[in-house]
């Protein structure tokens, strides 16, 4: 029986539970469990391929480059050396078995020179490396380094070369945990063997096509597999739909607290926020409430990071399609970086860029920013944003009721007060299919009651056929 036919009959059987919250644990189940899981383990020869050619089991004690342009067109604006370099450590220190040796900065006037670097510069870089003798690796960090620099300085250096993407490729396969994630993660492997293997290696004519055909078996599984997740992932969300949930994605820069204010807005004791660069890889989905009790659902979503390759990010874009459907989008910053409005720059463009990708329109209207971490930052700063902790839970009460206002405007619902019948078919209809917020009694005929309810305006229209005369 294929995927279809199977989620088909098991969608029948549960129709009459899509009021509760059996639902979604089923729904969640479903997603991460009706897919072959001989898929990730197949092409024996391609798995000790790329385990070998990437060495991901073995540890390295890094000795971590941050090369940067001085001035010119060039230059990266809105983030210093300093913290570029801080954050090429933190992404070695999510790695276990991976440290980091020593650190430098070194002045480039181009990234494009064969070398990257001047002689002098060499020299001196060269000679710090052979001082450490247990440093196995450098992180020169770089989106992609091109053929010839990484061949030159690993000739400099005598170690193997590692860029950006190289060492956000490891975290990923490490992190990666749900079926969707994994699925992902192979594809951006596969996509990192595809362009940098041909470059690095010296093979032969029969050798290239036995390669060349391999990578294509692998990509065309993968896609497949992946095309059929997105289709599941579209029929999850149609069912989401019918339950009428708002959904409230939470987007933002890598370990900017995402995970940790969706614990501090739904009180859910087992999620476990990590202080870890992509400790979120694929979307979860938790319940909260609002003030007035209506139910929401939180999207949480895997961290924007900057200087990644396209390909990387489009790997990505399925899970994203839930974060980019819903109908708020809490953009979550970290202000107690000192370079936020550069994260907070990378993730809007981020966002828009993958809106257009899977065909949606401009998103960026239903986007609340939040300002994390504010307990780490002088109270007076002004950053034109709501100041909130997921810590402390400064500023979270304040966060629900602008949700619940943006929800209520953007999502068709509307708050009113409804006199029904006491104990009627009428009330208990109400308490199925929309939020009842309040029910007192009608002070001028104790048969009824007074219901302040929020609904939809489909729910509304049912309810008024059925019951209203």
């Amino acid at each position: 029986m294929n995927l279809f036919k199977r989620f088909a009959l098991i969608t029948r059987k549960i129709t009459p539970i899509f009021q509760n919250k059996r639902t979604f644990r089923l729904l969640y189940h479903l997603q991460n469990k009706t897919h072959d899981d001989n898929i990730l383990n197949e092409d024996s020869e391609y798995l000790t391929f790329s385990e070998n050619y990437l060495n991901v089991k073995q540890g390295k004690n890094c000795y971590i480059i941050q090369p940067y342009i001085k001035w010119g067109p060039q230059k990266l604006q809105g983030i210093t050396p300093e913290e570029q370099l801080g954050e090429a450590k933190a992404l070695i220190d999510t790695l276990s078995s991976w440290g980091v040796e020593e650190t430098i900065s070194i002045p480039l006037e181009s990234v494009d020179k064969k070398t990257l670097f001047k002689s002098g510069s060499l020299e001196k870089l060269r000679h710090n490396i052979r001082r450490h003798g247990n440093v196995n690796a450098v992180f020169i960090n770089l989106g992609t380094l091109k053929k010839a620099q990484i061949i030159n300085l690993e000739k400099e250096f005598g170690v193997p070369i590692l860029d950006r993407y190289k060492v956000v490729m490891h975290i990923l396969k490490q992190h990666a945990s749900t079926k969707h994630a994994k699925l992902q993660v192979a594809l951006a492997e596969l996509y990192y063997l595809q362009r940098t293997v041909f470059n690095e290696m010296n093979v032969g004519k029969v050798e290239r096509e036995k390669l060349k055909m391999m990578f294509q078996n692998r990509e065309q599984k993968l896609k497949n597999a992946i095309k059929d997740l997105r289709a599941e992932r579209a029929l999850l969300r149609s069912k989401r739909q019918k339950i009428e949930y708002p959904i409230v994605a939470v987007v933002g820069y890598t370990n900017a607290g995402k995970t940790s204010l969706i614990k501090a807005l739904t009180g859910e004791e087992r999620l476990k926020p990590r202080n870890q660069l992509f400790a979120t890889l694929d979307v979860t989905m938790h319940e909260g409430l609002l003030p007035s009790g209506l139910k929401v659902l939180y999207v949480d979503t895997v961290g924007f990071i900057s200087d990644i390759p396209t390909d990387l990010i489009e790997c990505f874009v399925a899970t994203l399609e839930d974060a980019i459907l819903a109908d708020v989008i809490l953009h979550v910053e970290d202000i107690s970086s000192s370079c936020f409005e550069f994260k907070r720059k990378h993730v809007l463009r981020t966002l828009q860029d993958l809106s257009k990708k899977s065909g949606s329109d401009d998103i960026l209207n239903k986007v609340i920013s939040v300002g994390n971490k504010c307990d780490l930052v002088a109270k007076d700063l002004d950053f034109g944003i709501l100041k909130i902790s997921s810590k402390t839970d400064i500023g979270v009460d304040v966060l629900r009721m602008n949700l619940e206002q943006t929800i209520l405007a953007g999502t068709n619902r509307r708050k009113l007060k409804i006199r029904v019948p006491a104990g009627s078919d009428a009330i208990r209809w109400l308490y199925k299919n929309a939020t009842v917020v309040a029910e007192v009694a009608d002070t001028k005929d104790t048969q009824f009651v007074l219901a302040e309810v929020i609904i939809t305006h489909a729910k509304l229209e049912k309810f008024k056929h059925d019951f209203a005369p």
